[in-house]
């Protein structure tokens, strides 16, 4: 009895590791029931998962302030564009002199200009057009960044 049991495990064992190392094994055919089902999923995922909306100016301004280094600044920018927070619509920079720059990103309710000096944050302001911002840059004497 004890060998029967134990060329049942032996058979069983080899039978299981064949399947497993296999390199000719079958694909499973999705039935269109499956593929509605899988999209069917899919949208209530997305019915569930908030849009990721562009924050308010005052909630950048929250987040981005006059005196934070350029590296943090730089760090919070990128992880805002990813989750679709916020946009960054044009790059100035200071005529004559490349390090001081100003970036105007997009809010829910108008723009952000934020201005560097290489080393960090030293102005953010908010305004409700573009045309705004662009005459307070230009005030500034900065001009666009056409380098990219």
């Amino acid at each position: 009895m004890k060998k029967l049991l134990i060329a049942g495990n032996l058979f069983f064992s080899l039978s299981i590791l064949g399947a497993c190392g296999s390199d000719e094994a079958e694909p499973e055919e999705n039935t269109s029931s499956d593929t509605a089902e899988m999209n069917d999923q899919q949208e209530t995922q997305e019915m569930d998962e908030p849009a990721a909306d562009l924050f308010s100016s005052e909630k950048l301004q929250e987040r981005i302030q006059k005196g934070m280094d350029l590296d943090s600044y730089s760090a919070e920018l990128t992880a805002m564009e990813e989750k679709g927070e916020t946009t960054l619509v044009k790059k100035y920079n200071l005529t004559g002199n490349e390090e001081i720059k100003a970036q105007i990103l997009q809010s829910s309710d108008g723009f952000v200009a934020v201005e560097t000096d290489g080393l960090e944050v030293t102005d953010v302001s908010s305004y409700e057009s573009m045309k705004e911002v662009e005459n307070h840059l230009n005030d500034k004497d900065m001009e666009e960044d056409m380098s990219e």
